[in-house]
């Protein structure tokens, strides 16, 4: 487990390493962590070894069992095992994008599993930072603080996290809100929805900026690892409900993880995202997607 967390992205120093390599002990003392641990082992050792099938499904059935585990940790979060649950929600996430890469594109249905699955950790971290955010000792808070979007002399959870989501860095993508008032049926708008799609545009918008500013590429990885966690639940839903503008937004974000197809955990899953994408959209959202299949042809090659 100590070398499968080294592969983990943002490694930049002694600090950033030590929450990852004090999983093991902290696992002896938590299931759900332990049995996470050695699903996120397995299903690396798996890539490794893409015929070892002792490894598929060891894989398999221990995230069955830490999800499990972690559903009980989380409906009874407490000091005493809030470390241990936010370690195991982040490992579940990992693990939650490498399987992107295993999943049948054709027909193209969107992940919502990988979407549901991952975004249910910024609950578990917010409760667990009500209950351990004064302890910096603790191993959630030094996950936390090594995140990129946690700036410099935050105390505010809330304040630090939703940084990216501020309208200003989502300027570079207003096209994609732009709506044809002629379309036959109507695209179905309200209030909340315009929110959602502002939103995630805003926090995609601020990965983009990140990358033109010259940011660290493991930095900008965590970023995007952490995006299922802060866009809005809304837009999960439009994702799942396979709305059209949901569907292009979303390819704008596996073109930027379509970057970092040399990490064992995402592979080709971003380009291959946008290609099913492409395959779901009708003509008039082709304009759309211009940026999304230029950025991954070039991945490609």
């Amino acid at each position: 487990m100590t070398k499968t967390s080294l592969s983990f992205s943002g490694f930049d120093g002694p600090t950033a390493v030590e929450p990852w390599t004090t999983i093991p002990q902290l696992a002896f003392e938590h299931t759900a962590l332990l049995y996470s641990m050695y699903a996120i082992a397995a299903l690396h050792l798996s890539r490794l070894e893409p015929a070892n099938a002792e490894a598929i499904d060891a894989y398999r059935n221990y995230l069955g069992l830490a999800l499990q585990e972690h559903r009980k940790d989380v409906s009874e979060l407490t000091k005493a095992n809030s470390d241990a649950a936010c370690m195991a929600s982040s490992l579940i996430r990992i693990y939650a994008f490498a399987i992107l890469q295993e999943r049948p594109l054709s027909p193209y249905t969107p992940p919502t599993q990988f979407l549901y699955m991952t975004s249910g950790t910024l609950m578990v971290f917010h409760e667990a930072w009500n209950s351990i955010g004064d302890d910096e000792s603790s191993v959630a808070v030094k996950l936390v603080k090594n995140m990129t979007i946690w700036s410099e002399g935050e105390t505010s959870f809330e304040d630090s996290w939703m940084a990216p989501l501020h309208e200003s860095n989502g300027l570079g993508l207003s096209h994609l809100l732009r709506r044809n008032v002629t379309e036959h049926p109507p695209e179905r708008w309200d209030f909340e929805i315009q929110e959602a799609y502002q939103l995630t545009i805003n926090y995609i918008g601020s990965v983009q900026i990140a990358i033109a500013a010259g940011e660290a590429g493991e930095h900008v990885l965590r970023r995007l690892i952490v995006f299922p966690v802060l866009i809005p639940k809304r837009f999960i839903d439009l994702v799942a409900e396979e709305q059209p503008r949901a569907l292009v937004v979303l390819a704008h974000y596996f073109a930027l993880i379509a970057r970092f197809k040399h990490v064992w955990y995402i592979g080709d899953g971003g380009r291959s995202e946008v290609r099913g994408i492409q395959t779901a959209l009708s003509a008039e959202w082709m304009g759309m997607m211009s940026w999304p299949l230029s950025a991954t042809a070039e991945e490609s090659t």
